[in-house]
């Protein structure tokens, strides 16, 4: 009897275990994830206890991704990207034929690397979109994490690929950095490609007492890295201008600088200031920068 009864218990058990282990496959499949990277299966050992474990496991991977997703959409949801108003004219015409149109769009909010561009090529359409724009009357700015280049050289290729921009529409995670260095009286260790130096003249970086990080493919070696792993052991903040994992170029993706300013935080026990998008304060700081065009709510 108790034989049978322990067989009923694995049993159900296995039964139960291989519906999470589906539903693990599934979510993990949506991650892009192959079978043999992190679907472990029933295991090797039927056991009971062995069984129970796998089956926590499996809850918890999906558990751990649903959770992630939540917190995802509510940060989405939090970020001002698109101001509006009560009423839209109908001259604007094309805009009218989308909700957000109806809404009455007042100012836009314009990505740039990836979105008008991709380095030295315009993205097809970008430019007929852009002139819509602006046909509609529409305030615009183009924010970007992008800190390669300083905002100068980034007008200069955007009037290149014929875009009709202007510099005080630009602002950038750069320009972020350099309003809280300036804020908090840092002296920076700059880890950015030398053509963004010029975004942070008059800073002084003498003797520095912090570290900013943004995109440095040039600079990211093992001896500047350690300087800055030093440094923030020693008390320096660490500042992210942003952390995206990687970028868009033309011959394929690109490691951007998250995966380095997520190894100093592993390696100093650290948590990074991050500055560009998607930080609200990014936003706020893009808000306040219309000056009056409109009241943003």
């Amino acid at each position: 009897m108790a034989f049978t009864l322990y067989s009923l218990i694995q049993t159900a058990i296995l039964c139960t275990n291989a519906i999470a282990v589906l539903h693990e496959e599934r979510f993990l499949g949506k991650m892009g994830w192959g079978v043999d990277q992190g679907v472990g299966g029933f295991g090797d050992d039927p056991g009971v206890k062995a069984q129970i474990l796998n089956l926590i496991r499996s809850v918890r991977t999906v558990m751990r991704g649903r959770q992630r997703n939540i917190r995802e959409k509510k940060k989405t949801r939090q970020t001002p990207l698109i101001f509006r108003t009560e009423t839209l004219d109908e001259k604007y015409g094309w805009c009218c034929n989308s909700m957000a149109g109806r809404r009455a769009l007042k100012a836009v909010l314009i990505d740039l690397s990836g979105t008008l561009h991709i380095e030295d090529s315009a993205v097809p359409g970008a430019q007929d979109a852009l002139n819509r724009l602006r046909q509609a009357s529409l305030a615009v700015k183009f924010v970007t994490n992008t800190t390669k280049e300083s905002k100068r050289n980034l007008l200069e290729r955007l009037q290149r690929l014929n875009f009709d921009v202007q510099e005080k529409e630009i602002f950038t995670s750069l320009s972020a950095a350099r309003s809280l260095l300036e804020q908090e009286q840092h002296r920076p260790l700059l880890l950015v490609e030398d053509s963004a130096l010029e975004d942070f003249a008059g800073i002084d970086m003498s003797e520095p007492n912090a570290v900013v990080v943004g995109l440095a493919p040039d600079h990211f070696n093992y001896q500047t890295l350690n300087k800055a792993f030093r440094m923030i052991l020693d008390g320096a903040p660490l500042i992210a201008i942003h952390k995206a994992r990687y970028y868009k170029r033309t011959d394929g993706l690109a490691l951007g600088p998250g995966p380095f300013v997520t190894g100093l935080e592993y390696a100093a026990d650290c948590k990074a200031t991050v500055v560009g998008k998607p930080e609200k304060t990014f936003f706020t700081q893009v808000r306040n920068s219309f000056h009056g065009t409109f009241t943003p709510k």
